[in-house]
């Protein structure tokens, strides 16, 4: 059973307000509960708040429950609840993180991969322009020693290169 906010104040020695200003600034408005006119605070804010306050939980207050168990014993219990899900819930997320971090790797690799590929396409677009250059080099070459003959020894040059045509 619970501990109402004034329950809390006599036994710690302090006023109500003292009290309902630590559940504010220790954020434990999920452990305070409404019951009719009252709000009654769990064994973890009241334990939060008297060590906040730095005053010990008077034996009262900490005495055993008909379970054996005393406040103390719930708060350590609680406490080691808490832990656990905090554990399981890391593990969680480290396993998020490793699948997002290869991910993240596998796609730098395809990444990498497709540069390559462009990398070595470029390379070989680079190779046949500079073949076409050699090629346009070459041809220039040609025309410019065709158009230095004479008029007269082009025919005959021209019937050579390209043959003597279609037989009719």
């Amino acid at each position: 059973m619970g501990v109402t906010k004034k329950e809390v104040a006599e036994r710690l020695g302090v006023a109500k307000q003292t009290v309902v200003n630590y559940i504010d600034r220790l954020g434990l408005s999920e452990h305070v509960s409404r019951v009719g006119k009252y709000d009654v605070l769990d064994d973890f804010a009241v334990s939060a708040i008297a060590d906040a306050i730095g005053k010990s939980i008077p034996e009262r207050m900490s005495a055993p429950k008909e379970d054996g168990m005393t406040t103390s014993d719930a708060v350590i219990a609680a406490l080691n609840a808490r832990i656990t899900d905090l554990k399981e819930s890391n593990a969680v997320l480290a396993g998020q993180l490793e699948s997002e971090r290869k991910a993240a790797t596998q796609e730098r690799e395809s990444r990498a991969r497709e540069i390559d590929d462009l990398r070595q396409q470029l390379v070989e677009a680079n190779d046949r322009a500079a073949k076409l250059a050699d090629r346009i080099a070459s041809i220039a070459e040609r025309q410019q020693a065709f158009a230095s003959l004479p008029w007269w020894k082009r025919g005959a040059l021209a019937v050579r290169l390209l043959g003597s045509g279609p037989d009719e």
